[in-house]
């Protein structure tokens, strides 16, 4: 349970940086290092619903 209450904590900041990067007066520089948290952060989830599954076996 813990792994998937992780991932939705992931995905969660996942939508706040996009909400971010959408924002009008986000710079193209910033919506560049924004990509990059989001890309970190996916991995991060994607790592977590890996485990989540493994704990279902």
């Amino acid at each position: 349970m813990a792994a998937l209450e992780r991932a939705e904590y992931l995905l969660e900041r996942m939508l706040d940086l996009a909400e971010r990067a959408a924002e009008e007066d986000c710079t193209d520089q910033r919506r560049a290092v924004l990509q990059k948290g989001l890309t970190f952060l996916r991995e991060e989830a994607l790592e977590a619903l890996a485990k989540a599954k493994e704990e279902d076996i």
